[in-house]
């Protein structure tokens, strides 16, 4: 499980706070929205592939949440 908070869309990118298993070392990442590429990255722990997805699956949506739990197994 990955928590991302402080999710922020802008016209080019989007980018979030996250937490691995809900707890700190906090990480940040900010993917541009027309491709798909990390721009800024501030590892915070295994799981960052996972937020990866998520941001570009919630760069494509109008108005994201500004927090998502995404779950994998």
């Amino acid at each position: 499980m990955v928590i991302l908070k402080n999710i922020k869309k802008t016209q080019n990118d989007i980018s979030a706070d996250y937490y691995i298993e809900g707890t700190g070392p906090k990480g940040f990442m900010k993917v541009r929205i027309s491709d798909g590429e990390i721009v800024e990255h501030e590892n915070g722990g295994y799981g960052s592939s996972h937020v990866m997805n998520e941001l570009i699956r919630l760069g494509k949506m109008g108005n994201p949440p500004t927090e998502k739990t995404v779950l994998w197994y």
